[in-house]
């Protein structure tokens, strides 16, 4: 379960990217004073409702399942030596315990091997389907801080994570008017209307 969520977490985790996307070229000429207000924006809940974005990682999740199982079995079976090994070290003859012992060994390198490919292959594969959405997505946050009159947009969960924001007013949220106007400006094909290969 634990490599479930990592490679969840490997792909998935982009919200600072979400953000860092809206980031946009300072003018070459000196710009007017700002006069808009101050926004936050939830990355993490943009992660779980932007329907494009939603789509692409369950994607990416079923690409690599088979594979996540792979390695979690592997986990499954070294548990299981690792209690036969404690658990039956009194009784079982020393060879027989070297022998367990270096099976033991030989399938941590082999879920370590396969841990770190998953890992690099799963990150490459994300890389590679969210460049567009990225770019897509900076588009998006520009109009939208245009719209509404917005000149600097903070992350939320990035900044309660690392304690740069200490309080905010939940009016200054504009992550949910931002996740309804970018799904009604991307629509996805529900999955009934999707057809099935």
């Amino acid at each position: 379960m634990k490599l479930i969520k990592t490679l969840q977490l490997i792909i998935l985790v982009a919200g600072s990217a979400i953000v860092a996307a809206a980031q946009t070229t300072a003018p070459a000429s000196k710009p007017a004073p700002a006069t808009g207000r101050v926004a936050l924006i939830n990355s993490a809940m943009l992660q779980a409702k932007l329907n494009d974005y939603k789509m692409k990682i369950d994607d990416l999740n079923k690409q690599f399942e088979p594979r996540v199982k792979e390695v979690q079995t592997l986990i499954d079976k070294i548990n299981a030596l690792e209690t036969t090994i404690r658990t039956q070290s009194s009784v079982l003859p020393p060879a027989k315990i070297a022998e367990l012992t270096d099976q033991l060994n030989e399938m941590k390198i082999q879920q370590k091997r396969k841990a770190e490919d998953l890992q690099a292959d799963g990150e490459k594969a994300r890389n590679q389907q969210l460049a567009p959405f990225k770019e897509k997505l900076q588009k998006f946050l520009t109009q939208f801080a245009g719209k509404h009159n917005i000149t600097l947009l903070v992350d939320l969960a990035n900044g309660t994570e690392s304690n740069t924001i200490v309080w905010s007013d939940p009016r200054a949220d504009v992550s949910q008017m931002f996740i309804t106007e970018y799904n009604a400006a991307n629509p996805v094909p529900s999955a009934a209307a999707v057809p099935k290969p």
